[in-house]
């Protein structure tokens, strides 16, 4: 199973989206334990890349210090 299909199925703390051709990732809240859970997602799916979709964005949360992704946006195919 390719890593963009773990993604669709979810099973973790995180919004997936799917739009025609892409989809996003985002944490399930805003809340800090969330964000915070989220950065490992970012970190898995950076390593994936290329296993069935490529990392179109990546949005830096502006509120928070760390440079914490909180929006990920991604093509498929």
């Amino acid at each position: 199973m390719a890593f963009i299909d773990e993604l669709v199925e979810g099973g973790g703390n995180f919004i997936f989206k799917q739009t025609d051709g892409g989809a996003s990732l985002s944490p399930a809240s805003d809340r800090d334990a969330d964000l915070a859970s989220f950065q490992n997602l970012v970190r898995r799916v950076r390593a994936n890349a290329g296993d069935g979709y490529a990392i179109h964005l990546e949005h830096v949360c502006a509120d928070r210090p760390g440079q914490l992704v909180d929006l990920m946006v991604l093509r498929i195919g």
